[in-house]
């Protein structure tokens, strides 16, 4: 009764089972090829913030007479900031923060500052009701290849000796 079925050849067996997985493969492939395009892309762009942060911007409070142009009043901060690296700072954020743990976060998008310049005397004004303690300036620049400015909290100039406006 068995003798006159006819079944697929071991060698067929073995062609179809190759193709099917080099298919499936090319579909997976395909699939994922975007994922890492887009992976990649992403990393590329952060990688180039950090070393951008990193390497061309060094952010300072400018000093004049060995005296640093640093001061707050009653609901204002007066700085004067320089950057002595490369590249141009395209905006700040300021993070206050007061002896009763209050913190007050300004951020000034308009605020440029070219490679090896200096501002003019800058004056922030908070809601800080007590004495400031401490002042975070946090720059942002355009990484190359975007259009918005981004934040380099890496390389942040934190100033604690800060003294009242006379």
């Amino acid at each position: 009764m068995f003798r006159y079925k006819k079944a697929v050849s071991p060698l067929i067996a073995t062609v179809l089972l190759i193709a099917f997985a080099v298919a499936l493969g090319a579909v997976v492939m395909n699939w994922g090829k975007d994922y890492v395009e887009t992976t990649a892309k992403d990393a590329g762009d952060k990688s180039n913030l950090e070393l951008s942060c990193q390497r061309d911007i060094d952010l300072g409070v400018k000093e004049i007479g060995n005296t640093p142009k640093i001061c707050y009043g009653s609901n204002y901060l007066e700085v004067m900031l320089e950057n002595n690296g490369r590249t141009k700072i395209e905006g700040m954020r300021f993070i206050m923060f007061d002896s009763s743990d209050s913190i007050n976060i300004t951020d000034n998008s308009t605020l440029t500052i070219s490679g090896g310049g200096v501002t003019n005397k800058l004056n922030i004004t908070h809601d800080i009701s007590s004495t400031l303690v401490q002042v975070e300036f946090i720059p942002m620049i355009k990484p190359k290849g975007s259009t918005t400015p981004q934040l380099c909290s890496k390389n942040s100039l934190v100033v604690t000796d800060l003294t009242s406006c006379s």
